[in-house]
């Protein structure tokens, strides 16, 4: 595989799924679309934007999208981004076939002030 190639892989699940931002369309230049996934966890709005927060609620999924990078120096600019509100860390995702993959993703840890649960995991 040449140098500039990736194979990691990014799980998002708001603002940065296709069509829904500026900053959505910098990644999606620079990634491939590997699927629909679904991440063990707790979807909430903080306002305008999603965060993702890990808990023990069994059971509890959030829906997104998976990004195939091709080059991993965009994670770089999405950490600036999603500012230190968020912290990139790599989990194991379930692809809409069933297969496991591990990716990158953006979990939320600030404090949950006026956060609202966003029914089904699924930010629109």
């Amino acid at each position: 595989m040449p140098p500039s190639v990736s194979r990691a892989h990014l799980f998002v699940y708001g603002t940065l799924k296709r069509g829904f931002s500026p900053w959505a369309r910098r990644l999606w230049s620079q990634a491939r679309f590997a699927g629909e996934a679904t991440l063990p966890g707790r979807l909430v709005s903080i306002g305008p934007f999603p965060a993702l927060v890990e808990d023990g609620a069994a059971g509890s999924l959030v829906h997104g999208e998976v990004a195939a990078l091709q080059d991993e120096g965009v994670l770089e600019l999405l950490d600036r981004y999603e500012g230190p509100r968020y912290r990139r860390v790599l989990r194991r995702v379930k692809m809409q076939n069933g297969r496991e993959l591990d990716a990158w993703v953006y979990l939320y840890r600030a404090p949950l002030v006026h956060a609202c649960p966003v029914p089904g995991g699924r930010w629109p």
